[in-house]
């Protein structure tokens, strides 16, 4: 390992965005991937996910990667993605069947919170931990492990809330008529789906002291998909490759008929620093748990006046500074 590079976990729930997320890490020039912790709340099932993972570890012959499961029991409410949707996911819109090697890397037999605990027990260097699903796998860490070298952690970057904007958790649920999960969904119009499927998890981690940086709806709200990003790759291994079919699909047979920002890319150039100037600002942050039917908050990310300490919340960029940052990075060589 280089010492002079980011030594980076991932948390994922799998999704597409948490896909080109990963491709790009894979490429990236400046990080080590350490490890690949897989939840299964969130936008795959957990098998699934954890079947992608390993796909992509192989695809991008990342063999000092580690794979951990997680789970997919939240710390409470119950909330999940609409099935509909999430088989989508699982499937990676049709494209995981054709990528899929006949021999894939094992799983770790750890649950991926251990190996959070064990690794940063265990690290010479800082870690920087990237979140790109709910919260869960870091607050079972702080619960199962309460003397988890949490000194050790450089930063957590996430891809979570919507603190000055709307969410999203309505916006999908009424999108289609067979993502419609009910009121409680249909109501909440604060919350964003990364902290609303384990908002107590969400809670746990706004309060403790781990550094904090969130990307959340206030900025990916200004990168939005569209067909000129997938053009804007021209290499055509096999990660730069599967990055642009994800792409045309999300921005064609497979869009959601609402616009889509990026997500988790955007969180994840926002950790390695190639979006170094966006606007920032710090702020004391708490997650709103009120669940109802008819105004349903939970998930809801509010500023408070006081807290453990302070996030750093990420609330504007530029969308032509990623798509350059982003194809770039893909279209670098891909390591023998």
């Amino acid at each position: 390992m280089n010492p002079a590079r980011k030594r980076v976990i991932v948390d994922s729930d799998m999704g597409w965005d948490d896909i080109l997320s990963i491709l790009a890490l894979m490429k990236h020039p400046s990080v080590d991937l350490l490890g690949i912790c897989v939840t299964g709340c969130g936008e795959t099932d957990l098998r699934w996910g954890t079947t992608i993972a390993r796909t992509l570890v192989e695809l991008g012959r990342q063999t000092q990667t580690r794979l951990c499961a997680g789970t997919s029991t939240p710390t409470g409410y119950g909330h999940t993605f609409p099935q509909p949707f999430k088989d989508d996911m699982n499937s990676v819109m049709g494209l995981l069947g054709p990528l899929t090697p006949a021999i894939i890397p094992d799983t770790d037999t750890r649950h991926a919170w251990q190996f959070l605990a064990d690794t940063l027990e265990n690290a010479e260097d800082k870690i920087t931990l990237l979140c790109l699903g709910g919260f869960t796998t870091p607050a079972r860490m702080l619960d199962a492990f309460p003397s988890a070298r949490l000194d050790r952690i450089e930063e957590m970057v996430a891809m979570a809330g919507a603190v000055h904007v709307d969410g999203n958790v309505a916006l999908l649920n009424n999108a289609r008529k067979e993502w419609d999960q009910g009121p409680a969904y249909a109501t909440n119009h604060g919350a964003e789906w990364n902290v609303f499927v384990d908002s107590l998890a969400a809670r746990r981690i706004v309060g403790s002291t781990i550094p904090l940086t969130l990307v959340p709806l206030d900025a990916c709200n200004h990168v939005l998909l569209g067909p000129d990003m997938a053009e804007a790759i021209t290499a055509v291994d096999p990660l730069a490759t599967l990055a642009k079919r994800i792409l045309l699909r999300k921005t064609g047979s497979h869009n959601e008929g609402i616009p889509v920002p990026v997500f988790d890319p955007l969180a994840t150039l926002v950790m390695t620093g190639d979006m170094a100037g966006c606007q920032s600002h710090k702020a004391y942050l708490d997650v709103d748990l009120t669940e109802n039917d008819t105004d349903n908050r939970c998930g809801t990310t509010r500023v408070t006046d006081t807290g453990s300490r302070k996030v750093t919340i990420i609330q504007g960029v530029s969308r032509q500074v990623f798509k350059a940052r982003f194809s770039a990075i893909l279209n670098r060589t891909m390591a023998p």
